[in-house]
């Protein structure tokens, strides 16, 4: 499947945009722009890690957003301020807040959190158009309130909580998803 389709694509915290999702993106459009959340980009100040996508979204908002897990916690902080929203936002088990592994003696703190909650208060964080979050509900970084408060700004239709699934979520079940997206509006 070939489409026209544009796909802008921000990985995970120490993603790659030779392997993985950004290889089918690829491979399933001519029009496809990644943003590798790797540690050259982790070098940067956060706000500047914030301010490459917000830049990046705000170029061509027609195009179709795909964020995961801490690059999909950087996209909605992108999203503060933004003029226009991107027409279709997809966020994969995206890091919405602080979250604890307990099983792993894992703690997740990203920056800004305070800055977001306060951005979605007073109604600040543009809206697609067309949006999904998808988490599994064996996501240790999953936290149900988070999840719930993020559907109350965006609206409940927009969170799918996928049974069994952990934090890497099923490969067929994305590229369901994005063959879904593509098709919306086509």
């Amino acid at each position: 499947m070939s489409s026209q389709a544009k796909i802008l694509y921000v990985t995970g915290r120490g993603g790659s945009l030779d392997k993985g999702l950004a290889v089918y993106l690829a491979s399933i459009t001519e029009n496809f722009e990644g943003i590798a959340v790797d540690v050259p980009f982790l070098r940067q100040d956060p706000i500047d890690q914030v301010e490459a996508i917000h830049t990046r979204l705000a170029s061509d908002p027609d195009r179709i957003v795909i964020a995961n897990s801490y690059g999909a916690y950087l996209t909605v902080q992108a999203l503060v301020d933004l003029k226009a929203a991107p027409k279709k936002l997809l966020l994969l088990a995206p890091v919405l807040g602080m979250a604890a592994a307990k099983d792993r003696m894992y703690m997740s703190r990203p920056p800004f959190t305070k800055r977001l909650k306060s951005a979605f208060s007073e109604s600040r964080v543009a809206k697609p158009d067309w949006m999904r979050i998808l988490v599994g509900d064996q996501d240790p970084l999953y936290n149900a309130e988070q999840f719930a408060e993020v559907g109350r700004y965006f609206g409940e239709r927009v969170l799918g909580v996928i049974p069994g699934e952990g934090h890497a979520l099923d490969k067929q079940t994305i590229q369901y998803v994005i063959r879904e997206i593509i098709s919306i509006g086509h």
